[in-house]
């Protein structure tokens, strides 16, 4: 909304180019340009945490960071620091070269506001994360009732019941997965588990160990989790190695080839 209320303001104004309307229009190109910069580095920064952490997809996440990229692109290609040819004026020289200095340092200065709300917000995450984990290890050495209260609490966060039935190939993948030790990290909530399962099928996934890693999952294994550091979900155990990502048949035969070849 910020964006657009900047961009229409000029147009709201006297064209004429002169006096106090050219300062407002230079420090409106330098808003413009610090704003929309802003919105490109964090989208950048939250799509990295997505894709490199959580190993998931959001096509509205990507839809968003690709607006945000190209609006802060348009701003720097496109002529939004004032030129010498906007301005007709030559006693205008001075203040333009402020002007672009100005829009120069704001527009860094934006991608060092997102890097430290970026750095924050992961920051953020993980201490809520230990502090959690504080009160559940005090919680279960003193006596409380905090384990049955967290049962009671997160009966219902179960994973999506599997519906697929599973294919020969599949069974077949089963079999190996299992002689492999093999064990899926997931969570209830996550998409690509149950799609990953899916594929499977349900008597496929019968004979492979899921373990889910959320907190608030039901009968979650977050300890085991942390100790074997699941990047994200899913994440595949074969053979004592991690494979993120969800995997299609085709991929963890491959990867099922590989480890028992390396035996």
């Amino acid at each position: 909304f910020s964006v657009f209320v900047l961009a229409t303001t000029p147009l709201m104004s006297s064209s004429d180019s002169t006096g106090d309307e050219l300062v407002l229009d230079g420090n409106n190109r330098v808003a413009l340009l610090g704003g929309t910069t802003l919105m490109a580095s964090f989208s950048v920064y939250l799509v990295s945490l997505l894709l490199g952490v959580m190993h998931a997809s959001c096509l509205f996440c990507f839809v968003s960071a690709g607006l945000s990229v190209s609006m802060a692109a348009l701003s720097w290609t496109g002529g939004m620091l004032p030129s010498v040819d906007d301005y007709s004026e030559p006693s205008s020289g001075e203040g333009l070269i402020e002007l672009r200095k100005k829009g120069v340092t704001v527009g860094a200065s934006s991608v060092g506001v997102a890097t430290v709300f970026a750095l924050g917000l992961f920051l953020g995450v993980t201490d809520e994360s230990a502090n959690f984990d504080t009160l559940a290890a005090s919680g279960s050495s003193s006596g409380t009732l905090l384990a049955s209260t967290e049962t009671k609490s997160y009966r219902e966060n179960v994973p999506p019941r599997i519906t697929t039935k599973s294919s020969s190939a599949a069974l077949a993948l089963a079999s190996d997965l299992q002689s492999l030790n093999s064990r899926m990290f997931g969570a209830f909530w996550c998409s690509h588990c149950y799609d990953q399962k899916q594929s499977l099928g349900y008597e496929a996934m019968q004979s492979i160990p899921y373990v889910e890693c959320d907190r608030e999952g039901y009968n979650n294994k977050r300890d085991l989790c942390k100790e074997r550091e699941v990047p994200g979900y899913p994440t595949w155990e074969i053979g004592g190695r991690l494979f993120p990502g969800e995997r299609s048949l085709e991929e963890l035969r491959e990867i099922v080839d590989e480890v028992k070849a390396e035996r």
